[in-house]
């Protein structure tokens, strides 16, 4: 079922091959221009005998993104890594108005907070389950996820305003999108909490 609502992304190609036992689902993306499948970049998910292994594949490298013992909760973790690495790149007119800010912080705050909802991010105050930016000297910043658990996942480091508005600001509303969209579709799948801070993380790419 979980493949299944894959196959139906018009910008997908979804090619599952089953050898004695032992499946391998590979996701490609379609070229926007013609509909043909781009074969140089895939999320691959890969059955071992007592784990699954998901990858990026490019040009036929194989880099690993996770590994899983449930399977699942391993197709969960391919879908919500696909539906990040395939979705459109559409430039923003929000992030343009964030590059018009520059270094007015309070502006920035402010403007995210209406945007987005400020339950999403923090400003220097080392926030749980957020997106935090945290200066780093008086022009540099750092940007991360602190998790629930307090486990820091680096998303960039030693960034200048207003790149780094711009990186807190994207983050933000991916975090966002698992919260209010993702999540609520989860929970018909009883995951227990660590299991559904493994697959946001996935989703952050983080």
């Amino acid at each position: 079922m979980i493949i299944e609502k894959l196959k139906e992304g018009a910008n997908l190609s979804v090619e599952i091959i089953n050898i004695q036992g032992t499946e391998t689902i590979s996701v490609y993306g379609k070229n926007s221009d013609n509909n043909s499948v781009n074969l140089d970049t895939a999320i691959r998910l890969k059955a071992t005998e007592s784990n699954w292994m998901l990858y990026k594949v490019q040009r036929d490298q194989e880099f690993l993104i996770s590994m899983f013992s449930e399977e699942t909760l391993a197709k969960l973790a391919l879908t919500l890594y696909v539906s990040r690495h395939f979705s459109s790149k559409e430039i923003d007119s929000i992030v343009e108005k964030l590059r018009i800010l520059e270094s007015d912080l309070d502006a920035a705050d402010e403007f995210i907070a209406n945007e987005i909802g400020s339950a999403y991010y923090s400003f220097f105050e080392n926030k749980v389950d957020c997106i935090n930016l945290k200066r780093r000297e008086i022009d540099r910043y750092d940007i991360y996820y602190l998790s629930p658990t307090g486990d820091v996942a680096m998303i960039s480091e030693d960034r200048k305003l207003p790149n780094a508005l711009v990186v807190v600001y994207n983050f933000s509303f991916i975090l966002k999108q698992f919260k209010e969209v993702i999540y609520p579709e989860l929970i018909a799948y009883n995951l227990s909490p660590n299991q559904l801070e493994l697959l946001k993380r996935i989703y952050l790419k983080k």
